[in-house]
């Protein structure tokens, strides 16, 4: 048995850091998306949230490699389709949450990895990693707490017919995700990320002036609270771009199906989340929480243990 390389350790905790971060983000993303579709019509918004994203990523992606990254070389068939695959996960998700309760919305998200495991057989046929099955077990378990809070705790679990939506979109999300590793040659993640979310915009602009224009949404531009766009802004550049790059970091090293593991961390960084906005989390959601943290910790220990092999 041989020890763990310096290089290899350094790549696999910088994965890790990676989806805390996407855990972290994605799940203010749930009750500021919430709060926003107040104000807001899902797609103009989102065009708003998308356009926010591509200038944060292509400022980074200056800074970090040059003018000369800005440049497209993925094709013109790929590129229209991978912001397909990004902006259709938006609108499908973010409809799913406009009709969700958002308690129970969060807590079938833990569900997501079978979503997301089911998809990548299907499309790759690659098996499940060692482990799978255990990691897989104990963040459903801690699903299944999360649901038991809402409908023990602080008042019964009701369903807004979106939630079965916000489950289903993990599919789309996890073929992007797998187009966006296999689509490309060499180009960083941030680009990747950069690519995608540029033609993701490329769809939702002309989407979103349509439907203004046929008044079938009202124009983002028509709000004016200052603390509404805060919000709005915030959560485009640290869950739409920085998410966006940090989990195609996360999937790169360590699997699209595993990496989606680290998606249950979302429900338990939304309670907290959902703390800044007057809502106190109950003992069901904190142990939740942590039930589905241990599934990730002990599928990333599984993973480490195999690389010394």
């Amino acid at each position: 048995m041989t020890q763990i390389s310096g290089r290899d350790r350094h790549h696999m905790l910088g994965a890790f850091a990676a989806m805390v971060f996407v855990g972290l983000s994605w799940g203010a993303n749930v009750p500021v998306s919430k709060v926003m579709l107040q104000h807001f019509d899902v797609v103009p918004m989102l065009a708003v949230r998308t356009l926010t994203a591509v200038a944060t990523l292509a400022m980074v992606l200056v800074l970090a490699e040059g003018v000369g990254s800005l440049r497209i070389e993925v094709g013109l068939k790929r590129f229209l389709l991978i912001g397909l695959m990004m902006s259709g996960f938006f609108v499908i998700f973010t409809i799913g949450i406009r009709f969700s309760n958002p308690i129970s919305a969060a807590a079938v998200q833990v569900a997501g990895p079978l979503v997301a495991a089911a998809t990548v057989r299907l499309v790759t046929g690659m098996r499940f990693d060692p482990g799978f099955g255990v990691a897989l077990a104990l963040t459903l378990s801690g699903g299944a707490i999360l649901a038991a809070g809402s409908l023990f705790g602080q008042g019964a679990l009701t369903l807004g017919g979106g939630e079965i939506v916000v489950l289903l979109s993990n599919a789309l999300w996890t073929v992007y995700s797998l187009k966006a590793q296999a689509w490309f040659d060499r180009a960083s993640q941030l680009h990747r990320a950069y690519v995608a979310s540029l033609s993701a915009l490329g769809w939702m602009v002309p989407l979103s002036l349509a439907l203004v224009a046929i008044g079938w949404a009202r124009s983002p531009f028509a709000v004016t609270d200052v603390w509404v766009w805060t919000q709005l802004l915030l959560v485009a550049v640290f869950a739409s771009a920085m998410g966006a790059y940090f989990w195609n970091i996360g999937a790169s090293r360590l699997g699209v199906a595993i990496a989606s593991l680290w998606v249950n961390l979302v429900p338990f960084f939304a309670v907290l989340w959902s703390m800044a906005y007057g809502f106190m989390p109950n003992v069901y959601q904190i142990v939740g929480g942590l039930v589905a943290l241990s599934g990730v910790v002990y599928m990333q220990w599984r993973k480490l243990q195999s690389m010394k092999r």
